[in-house]
């Protein structure tokens, strides 16, 4: 929870700090985070590997404090070069404490019990992200510069707590590879790295609800400019509630894969919904099609993400899960860097058209999974 009031207050607050304090524009800024998500794009695998050769607890809680401490480096930032260099600083920093947070939770918990505590952290990880976000709203409005570096400190904090939390948890240290196990790297894992590719492009899901269809909203159809926010907002609401009992057999990989279909079908539709809203002719049936849209969007994201936990669990063996989970990493990290410009080009550039296009990336991945 702490860690995510901490994301949610950055992610929400953080750009008005780099624009009025560090005088970056926002081109700098969005472009510049950008770059540090392409460089640290495969830090998931190595991260991986270390943690299958550590203790994930202690390694863990390594991560949190050189995150506080990266963080740190933004006031002290005072060019563009400089906030590149600790962008990419911090993003690593980031990927491998998700890696390891995630092979972390496979190494302290029984394997059925592995989906239904993801899902319940994930609806507990929504709630503070809104939280956060509610806290750096006020920042934003009190548009001051100690507000601003108040949204700094308060995620250096949240890292601090976090790593505080993990001191109490067992250690969680390398297990011993069985007598004939394959010594294979799991990047030689065919069928697991195709699976990860079709994870990834599912995982784009999330950047059609806060990237491509804001986009669209702005763009004109009449729409009301505010329910770009409206629905981000409904969207952490209806996760929070659902998330778990949608994570109900997605337990296996068999059950997870079945989950991911589901996903790929409903998304597909959702885009689907967004193309009717695209093209029709006036601002209230574009609005009904939005609001079908993001309901049938937001239920193949709780899919999508049960059944990625189901196929990433499932298939990882122990002693070498954190370089598996590393690897089926790739496929979310794939999706943050390149679905917001694949995404806002077809969706916004080629409007009703590139939308279906989207439908029938979403529809093939989720089926072939």
């Amino acid at each position: 929870m702490v860690d995510s009031l901490g994301t949610g207050l950055f992610l929400t607050g953080g750009v008005a700090f780099f624009i009025r304090v560090v005088g970056l524009t926002p081109t700098e800024v969005g472009g510049g985070f950008s770059l540090a998500g392409l460089i640290t794009l495969g830090a998931s695998v190595p991260t991986g590997w270390l943690a299958d050769r550590m203790d994930n607890r202690k390694l863990l809680i390594l991560l949190h404090v050189t995150e506080a401490v990266l963080f740190c480096l933004y006031p002290l930032v005072h060019s563009f070069l400089g906030f590149i260099l600790v962008a990419c600083a911090t993003s690593l920093a980031i990927r491998a404490a998700s890696t390891v947070r995630a092979a972390l939770t496979g190494s302290v918990l029984e394997p059925d019990r592995l989906v239904p505590q993801r899902a319940y952290l994930r609806s507990v990880f929504n709630a503070g992200f809104a939280g956060g976000s509610a806290l750096a709203a006020w920042a934003l409005a009190a548009d001051s510069v100690l507000a601003c570096e108040l949204v700094i400190l308060g995620n250096v904090l949240s890292y601090l707590l976090a790593a505080a939390t993990l001191v109490r948890l067992p250690a969680a240290g390398p297990r011993p590879r069985p007598a004939g196990a394959s010594k294979a790297p799991a990047l030689k894992d065919v069928p697991f790295v195709v699976l990860t590719v079709l994870n990834g492009l599912l995982a784009v899901n999330g950047i059609v609800l806060t990237v491509a269809l804001p986009l669209m909203i702005m763009s004109g159809h009449g729409i009301p400019k505010a329910l770009a926010g409206l629905f981000v907002t409904a969207n952490t609401v209806l996760v929070v509630i659902f998330q778990v009992r949608l994570s109900r057999g997605a337990d296996t990989v068999e059950g997870g894969a079945r989950a991911q279909r589901r996903a790929g079908i409903l998304l597909a539709l959702s885009c689907v919904g967004i193309a009717a809203a695209a093209a029709a002719t006036s601002p209230a049936l574009a609005i009904t099609f939005l609001v079908v849209a993001v309901l049938l969007l937001t239920a193949g994201e709780l899919l999508h993400m049960a059944g990625s936990w189901g196929i990433s669990y499932g298939l990882a063996p122990d002693h070498t899960r954190g370089e598996y989970l590393g690897v089926y990493a790739l496929g979310m990290a794939f999706a943050e860097t390149v679905g917001p410009v694949s995404t806002a080009s077809l969706g916004v550039g080629k409007g009703a058209p590139g939308w279906l296009a989207i439908a029938a990336v979403f529809l093939v991945s989720g089926l072939a999974v």
